[in-house]
């Protein structure tokens, strides 16, 4: 498959897609207090629908990856945005925590549709290092929603209240799908072209893909150093602000410089895949990830002070800048007819492994710092284990 010409308003129509998640989870997070005083319901049955939403979000990708493939990816991007954004006024309106929940998967079910057409998309369209590229430059785009979403949910919250959050996140949905509509008008960009259509039935698809075990690995690597990152998310609260005496304010900063870190490395992955494969910069951005992390929890014991603790999250955050593109180009490299069901089983695994993983991780209760330390070092030296040498994959590939 020859790389087409890839516009920057389609990398930014792919980025505003990729983004929509991000913003379903975090926007609403500063209300949650609020919520929970309306439904008259304890704070833990309304930050249980974060869960319930990562749910979603990887059953809608393990779902709608394969029928992109058999219906074309305009299609399922379309059912994705119409599910979210129906889903998203029934929480607006929602009187009852019971419809709150269910209302909640729904949109998550959505949001996946739409999520793991982006991937696909990007294979459809490039190979290789182009690949990778546009996975780190899209990843660049949507970096900043996360960072920016909890100040703009307290913003819309303080002018019209929590119901307005998410008819926000059906406004930003409903404009996403007028700007596709606008740009996925070509066939060939949007499907799988008549020599490229699997012509199999989805189990033998699936097993097709789950049968590469290369590709698996780089899926394995890709699930745990993504939980990396969730476990400091689970946990920085309880160390920053509990064990460290750091104030909100002091919190958000210290949370920001992973946001900075992951951009750096992101934009420093760039230029390095002029000359670099991505697989050797996905080893050396692990390897780095596994030895901060190694560091932290050898500190541990000893009570480390605050920067070191800052210093070593900020690494480890900071190299999935160098990863999470990495990983998901090596792995489709291997599928140019089967991107949506390799698409799905990626989107899947990371969220349902980074969910699983960090969620064990509050199971344990520590004066020190042991369990973000233990998990993120377990997690970390787990993605290196998994990751094939370089090596492998170039021979693979050639």
């Amino acid at each position: 498959m020859n790389t087409r010409p890839v516009p920057l308003s389609f990398v930014f129509m792919l980025a505003s897609v990729f983004a929509m998640s991000p913003l379903a989870i975090d926007l609403y997070l500063p209300t949650i207090p609020r919520i929970a005083d309306d439904f008259n319901s304890p704070v833990q049955q309304l930050a249980i629908t974060l869960s319930l939403y990562v749910f979603g979000l990887s059953l809608g990708q393990f779902i709608g990856g394969p029928l992109s493939d058999y219906w074309g990816r305009r299609r399922v991007l379309f059912i994705g945005l119409l599910v979210f954004v129906s889903s998203s006024l029934v929480l607006a309106f929602a009187q009852s925590l019971e419809v709150f929940w269910g209302a909640r998967v729904i949109q998550a079910l959505g949001g996946g549709f739409a999520a793991v057409v982006v991937p696909a998309l990007i294979r459809d369209n490039t190979e290789g290092r182009a690949t990778a590229k546009l996975f780190s430059l899209i990843g660049l785009i949507t970096i900043f929603a996360p960072a920016v979403a909890p100040s703009l949910g307290t913003l819309i919250f303080s002018i019209a209240g929590w119901r307005a959050i998410f008819v926000a996140l059906a406004l930003y949905a409903s404009v996403i799908g007028v700007i596709t509509w606008r740009f996925l008008h070509s066939p060939s960009i949007v499907s799988p072209s008549p020599a490229q259509a699997p012509r199999e039935s989805l189990l033998q698809r699936y097993r097709y893909v789950l049968s590469n075990g290369l590709a698996m690995r780089y899926l394995l690597a890709q699930g745990f150093s993504f939980s990396v990152m969730m476990n400091f998310l689970v946990n920085s609260s309880v160390v920053y602000i509990e064990k460290y005496q750091q104030s909100e304010a002091a919190f958000s900063i210290l949370f920001a410089s992973n946001i900075i870190a992951l951009a750096a490395a992101n934009r420093l992955n760039a230029y390095l895949l002029n000359t670099v494969s991505p697989a050797r910069i996905l080893m050396w951005s692990v390897s780095l990830q596994a030895a901060a992390c190694t560091v932290l929890l050898v500190a541990t014991p000893f009570s480390p002070p605050l920067w070191l603790v800052v210093t070593m999250v900020v690494i480890s955050i900071g190299c999935m800048g160098g990863v999470m593109g990495n990983t998901q180009a090596c792995c489709l490299h291997f599928f140019p007819r089967h991107s949506g069901i390799a698409s799905a089983l990626q989107g899947s695994a990371q969220y349902l492994i980074g969910a699983l993983l960090s969620a064990a991780s509050t199971l344990f209760v520590s004066e020190k710092i042991w369990p973000l330390s233990v998990s993120m070092a377990a997690c970390a030296l787990l993605a290196l284990w998994a990751l094939p040498r370089p090596s492998r994959f170039e021979q693979a590939a050639s």
